[in-house]
């Protein structure tokens, strides 16, 4: 066995560590998943006016701080006995801002964060041997995807058009998130009640022409068919069946026309999205499509056991046909349903009260079992001789605790929201690769989801924007200070990475007791829990080759691609406060680690 250890995790939010052991076949048989820092917000919070709670919680993470105000301020609702007289346009305003962010999110991480893996020197090299299909292929993911200030074999190579053409839309959505939110990052308008300003005229034509912008970005660059022709033929497809049938002839007819030419171009009709989805599968590219070679990125990332995971949605997006919400978020209550489901897509009602935490292998003292947020505690353990990653010990080895539902560890994020919410296109795709003998849930589709997500709440925002958005509305309802004491709240919402919630506990001086988060990328990077079971990412990792598609020219344990493809597909955010490093020297000789 040898030890591959990713340490950190590059472009992704914050130091992950990934440790694996990996046999002479190049397939991983163990990995733990570390959140190498303490966040220490929850302790922060304690004494202060729960209110406080909007700005200072944005302070956690800067990619997506909205998702931290709509969570915080939802649990203020429910505190001040107001969530259900939130006025309708005030809840727009909400979806607007949060969407904005979403969008942005989602752009950043598939060109930004993930995309540069699709230029890995190792995918040139497999290519190479598939003559002028494969070096067109090689040709247009080299030429789309590769980062700033990158060499091959000391050559550099220029930035890929895709990801130096996201770059401006990364700025004007922080312009459109200005506009709504008063700035971007850390928006300044959300408050228990409503937000704090009235949209004008002007502030919805800017948003209107910046989605615009956006628009026309998929449309040159994402898909090679228009933006609303994608968005009506998958996401409002009647059927998955209908959704998948168009999905496979659209890239039929691209492949047919591309073939004889080995044209990939966007000029001849392949976006970003196309390119993937035809090269990236094996069961798409290869099997239905008749291609030659694909990255197989759909036999990476599939959870082994499956009664072991499941697929989680805490509900995102008010809906808002009318005022106020449920802050329990009960099934078909928000835009993106709640929900619970497990691996064989039996679809369950959420409920709060079966989400959990335990401490076990997390750097904080010890309780038995689970607790409920409302009586989790954050207490970091003061005992550093029990750091040790050098043999997988059953002991602590991450800042992250290990959030559970009914007991069950889930995925969350775009490929559980939109298989939850039963999007066609995606739960097309899932049914595809069941059928197929694919394990469903994998790098493929969940990369696929997130893009899909994109188009969706691109094509929600332009309505919510030009429809519902009234600036002769109301935004605001006044809030009674004396019912934050002794009083709790609960704050549930979709962050742009997954299910997010905050729970608020005030004592008699209406000053905040006990404050408890539960992140997206804790449920994702979670560690084993007291019973021993592995996070989701832990899970992914084990089986999967680790070099590129499927070991094809051997096992390279210096560019593990398996490990960077897997790791990163979950969208990473190791949200940030106080740092911790290794002092100890206990990473032994021959380890390889990669800095």
């Amino acid at each position: 066995m040898v030890r591959v250890t990713v340490d950190p995790l590059t472009r992704v939010v914050g130091p992950l560590r990934l440790d694996t052991e990996v046999d002479e076949n190049g397939v991983i048989k163990e990995a733990r998943s570390s959140n190498m820092i303490f966040r220490g917000f929850e302790r922060i919070y304690r004494g202060q006016d729960p209110r406080d709670s909007i700005l200072l919680s944005q302070r956690i993470c800067g990619v997506c701080p909205v998702a931290h105000s709509i969570a915080a301020v939802n649990a203020l609702d429910e505190l001040y006995g107001v969530a259900g007289s939130v006025p309708k346009d005030a809840l727009v305003a909400r979806n607007i801002n949060q969407g904005l962010n979403t969008v942005s999110n989602h752009l950043l991480h598939f060109y930004i964060l993930w995309g540069p893996d699709l230029a890995n020197p190792a995918y040139g090299n497999v290519m190479s041997t598939f003559g002028d299909l494969g070096a067109s292929v090689w040709k247009e993911l080299l030429g789309r995807f590769a980062p700033i200030s990158y060499k091959i074999g000391g050559e550099a190579i220029p930035p890929g058009s895709s990801y130096v053409g996201v770059i401006p839309m990364k700025k004007r959505l922080h312009d459109a998130g200005a506009v709504i939110g008063g700035k971007m990052p850390h928006q300044t308008v959300t408050y228990p009640g409503g937000v704090t300003n009235n949209p004008t005229t002007s502030d919805i034509q800017t948003l209107s022409s910046i989605m615009s912008e956006v628009v026309d970005f998929l449309n040159t660059t994402s898909i090679g068919i228009p933006f609303e022709d994608w968005v009506e033929n998958t996401y409002r497809a009647s059927s998955p069946k209908k959704a998948i049938e168009f999905f496979i002839e659209h890239l039929n007819e691209l492949t047919e026309r591309s073939l004889q030419t080995n044209d990939l171009s966007r000029s001849n009709g392949w976006g970003d999205v196309e390119l993937y989805s035809a090269f990236g599968s094996e069961l798409i590219g290869e099997k239905l499509l008749g291609l030659p070679i694909s990255l197989k990125h759909d036999k990476m990332s599939g959870y082994n056991d499956l009664s072991k995971i499941g697929f989680l949605s805490f509900g995102g997006f008010y809906n808002v046909d009318h005022e106020g919400y449920d802050p329990t978020s009960p099934s078909g209550e928000r835009f993106q349903t709640s929900g619970f489901m497990t691996s064989s897509l039996e679809l369950h009602k959420f409920d709060s009260n079966k989400v959990t935490e335990s401490v076990k292998h997390a750097f904080y003292e010890d309780y038995d079992g689970y607790k409920h947020p409302y009586e989790g505690v954050t207490e970091p353990f003061t005992d550093p001789d029990r750091i040790n990653y050098q043999d997988f010990s059953e002991d602590k080895y991450t800042w992250a605790k290990a959030p559970r539902y009914d007991g069950v560890p889930c995925e969350v994020g775009p490929l559980s929201r939109l298989l939850i919410m039963k999007e066609p296109l995606v739960t097309g795709l899932v049914d595809l690769f069941r059928e197929n003998g694919y394990s469903p849930f994998n790098s493929f589709t969940r990369m696929l989801a997130r893009m899909q997500e994109l188009f969706i709440i691109t094509s929600e925002m332009i309505k919510w924007i030009t429809i519902d958005l009234d600036p002769n509305g109301r935004f605001r309802v006044d809030i009674d200070m004396s019912m934050a004491v002794g009083s709790r709240g609960m704050g549930l919402c979709e962050a742009p990475r997954g299910a997010l919630g905050h729970w608020l506990i005030t004592d008699n001086d209406s000053k905040v007791a006990n404050y408890q988060i539960v992140t997206p990328s804790a449920w994702n990077l979670s560690p084993r829990d007291h019973e021993g079971v592995p996070g989701p990412l832990e899970q992914a990792l084990v089986g999967c080759r680790i070099s590129a598609v499927d070991n094809w020219l051997g096992v390279d344990f210096s560019n593990p691609t398996g490990i960077l493809h897997v790791g990163r597909s979950y969208d990473p955010c190791i949200t940030c406060a106080v740092h911790t490093i290794d002092l100890t020297g206990k990473n032994p000789p021959g380890t390889f680690r990669l800095l």
